[in-house]
């Protein structure tokens, strides 16, 4: 589906292009990332890793009158990554991230091609902002707007593109999984009822066919409903969210997850204090023909549950206490404290997609505090130089007692760090 998309994109292009009012932009970003100690076992072999990063984009947007646009986004990434296991890798890869063809007639419009779904708090959908596989998406969507109300349907599947990742196995760096075997299909609506303020409800069937790697025969409904509002100083978000359907041939799925936010900004400095509790009950695993954990594979999990990626929003219990200050024109600092714990103490610990474990259930299993995690994040927007912008993260996890029954008693610190330098132009 997604080559016979891009061909017409092609021909659309070099039939029509040079009547086009092009704007284009560009992204540069180097980022570096080191991590320590993330089996939390300071005793056994060194897993000390860092990864290098480049990364440009460029956007190019397109107005060829009567309705119709044309909006490209080619990528291309040089990584280098290294761990005591693996020693040091390189990967190269240029691809497109977006590239879709959209007309406009008054309050609808129609995007077909390669194309970013972004909703909500994206707890569900939404892009990594770094590597796009299954975070960007070729198909249909229609979408609908008036002064209160907005609404997106959309037929779609994962983009067929490779992992961005560097690997020792073949081939190296590309999927190893044909994601043209999964769809999805759903609508989104918002409500507004007052500036800032409104509801979410949205419906979306992630299936996959027979000939998928993994999860042959799964068809998961997974619908929800988020309230929003700002007025005064104050921000709350509240979000429910429901699966059910089957999760693989002969098992079924019936999970839900919950998520509710609320902060104050301060005049001073534009401080912003904030606190949020997310949970999602887990699966203890007593049912081999039910899975109970809730999962969704296109999320933004570790901007919702710690930086360090140990949590997604399964099996989990979450509470967060954020601090959010500018004292200085273009620098933020941002502080977050996560107090962490499993739901069933016999469930599977999930990592940050949802898909492996941390650690995997057991029935003697009887502890659930995870852990508390730290994260201290400093922004810096340069203005001797428009377009700069410099950002530096330090994470620390502290396991509890959940770790340490786990880990055969061993429940060291781990800790993440990482430098952005990033500049649009």
């Amino acid at each position: 589906m997604n080559k016979f998309i891009l061909l017409a994109l092609a021909l659309c292009f070099s039939g029509i292009s040079y009547a086009a009012d092009w704007k284009v932009s560009a992204d540069l970003r180097e980022r570096y990332q080191s991590f320590n100690n993330f089996d939390f076992n300071s005793a056994a072999v060194d897993n000390k890793g860092w990864e290098f990063d480049s990364r440009l984009y460029i956007k190019a947007k397109a107005d060829f009158g009567n309705g119709l646009g044309v909006f490209l986004q080619p990528q291309a990434i040089s990584i280098k990554n290294n761990t005591p296991a693996t020693g040091t890798l390189n990967f190269t890869q240029a691809d497109l991230i977006q590239a879709y063809v959209q007309y406009t007639s008054n309050d609808f419009a129609v995007r077909l091609g390669r194309q970013q779904l972004v909703y909500g708090d994206q707890r569900l959908l939404g892009h990594l902002g770094w590597k796009d596989v299954a975070r960007t998406f070729d198909g249909v969507k229609g979408m609908y707007k008036s002064k209160s109300i907005k609404l997106d349907v959309f037929a779609v599947h994962p983009s067929d593109i490779g992992a961005m990742t560097p690997s020792t196995a073949n081939p190296q760096g590309k999927s190893l999984i044909t994601w043209e075997d999964r769809t999805l299909v759903g609508a989104y609506a918002t409500y507004n009822i007052a500036p800032k303020t409104g509801a979410d409800a949205y419906f979306i069937n992630w299936s996959h066919n027979q000939q998928a790697s993994v999860g042959k025969g799964r068809n998961i409904n997974t619908f929800g409903t988020r309230f929003f509002g700002k007025s005064n100083g104050f921000d709350a978000t509240a979000e429910m969210v429901f699966q059910n359907g089957t999760w693989k041939t002969g098992v079924s799925q019936s999970a839900s997850a919950y998520a509710i936010k609320a902060g104050y900004t301060l005049n001073t400095w534009k401080t912003r204090l904030g606190i949020e509790y997310d949970f999602s009950p887990g699966d203890d695993k007593r049912n081999a023909a039910s899975h109970k954990d809730f999962v969704f594979p296109f999320h933004t999990n570790h901007a919702h549950y710690g930086e360090m990626d140990f949590f997604s929003w399964a099996n989990m219990k979450d509470l967060r206490l954020s601090l959010k200050t500018t004292p200085l024109k273009g620098l933020t600092l941002l502080g977050n404290v996560h107090f962490l714990s499993l739901d069933k103490a016999t469930g599977d610990w999930l990592n940050v997609v949802g898909a492996g474990s941390i650690y995997p259930g057991s029935a003697t299993y009887t502890q659930t505090k995870a852990g508390t995690e730290i994260d201290l994040k400093v922004v810096y927007k340069v203005a001797a130089m428009k377009g700069l912008k410099l950002v530096a993260l330090y994470g620390v996890f502290n396991p509890g007692a959940a770790v340490s029954e786990r880990n055969a008693g061993k429940a060291d610190s781990a800790t993440f760090a990482y430098f952005i330098a990033q500049y649009a132009f």
